[in-house]
């Protein structure tokens, strides 16, 4: 080899050595965990954050007076009052779940719409079930009132529901308001054991600060289960309320009627022993 091919060679070697040595070794994707912005050559042992995801549910348990309740079935008011439900539904959720020593662990903005007809409902997805209590909305939290159903999936709860769980009067979405809770029936109200024409009651409560609070039911959630129970007071919605008389609020109408409701509402929920 003569001295002007080995000048070449020897050239040649020192710059791809230069080449070799400036290619930093590491982690060259930005969605893993140790992604290095610095590194230009990948090398293999990227790490990524595998965030587990748990779908939660609510079993629950549909009581009056201690007995499981029926819509079309015969019970009585604090008052003795005949009465029967063909109606009865609300909305339940915003949740903030509690770990154990009482801080907040996760808050979603699910809402499931219960109905006596079922008894299991698909909630929202955690992180964690390391938790202890839950806080839970009867109703809907005052930002989420004021959106437009039809914006949602019909299989989401806040979507348009039939019948109608939701007053939407002129155009300005803050006029706007879903129907928090809907009790509707029968009462017996001239004491004769029938259900005379006329003899109703209906309960529309709806608009912000109609929504209730529920802190602290305890929940006991695992890994195998993943879900929760909660009991369903149905009797404790008209709790104190004399049917025969106070039958009627589509909220604004008679707020001293719903504002009881309301409040009665807070115990509609609580946990399931």
């Amino acid at each position: 080899m003569n001295n002007q091919l080995l000048r070449k060679y020897l050239t040649l070697t020192l710059i791809l050595l230069v080449i070799i040595s400036c290619r930093k070794k590491g982690c060259t994707d930005p969605f893993a965990i140790n992604y290095d912005e610095k590194a230009n050559y990948d090398n293999g042992l990227c790490e990524y954050d595998s965030v587990n995801s748990y779908d939660l549910a609510i079993k629950t348990y549909h009581i009056f007076n201690a007995s499981t309740f029926h819509l079309d079935s015969i019970y009585y008011d604090d008052f003795g009052n005949k009465i029967k439900f063909s109606r009865a539904v609300f909305y339940l959720g915003n949740p903030t779940f509690k770990s154990l020593n009482g801080a907040a662990n996760q808050t979603t903005n699910d809402y499931i719409l219960i109905t006596p007809s079922d008894s299991i409902f698909t909630f929202c997805s955690l992180t964690s079930l390391d938790l202890n209590s839950v806080d839970l909305r009867v109703g809907v939290d005052s930002i989420t009132n004021h959106t437009d159903p039809g914006k949602n999936p019909s299989s989401n709860a806040l979507s348009y529901q039939t019948p109608s769980m939701h007053w939407q009067m002129g155009i300005d979405s803050s006029d706007w308001s879903y129907l928090f809770i809907v009790i509707e029936g029968q009462v017996d109200i001239d004491g004769n054991n029938n259900f005379d024409a006329g003899e109703n009651f209906v309960f529309h409560i709806g608009g912000d600060g109609f929504s209730k609070l529920k802190n602290d039911i305890s929940i006991n959630i695992s890994n195998d289960s993943s879900f929760f129970s909660l009991d369903i007071n149905w009797d404790s919605i008209i709790n104190d309320i004399d049917l025969s008389t106070d039958n009627f609020t589509h909220t604004m109408d008679n707020i001293p009627l719903a504002t009881d409701i309301a409040n009665n509402s807070i115990n509609l929920i609580s946990e399931h022993l």
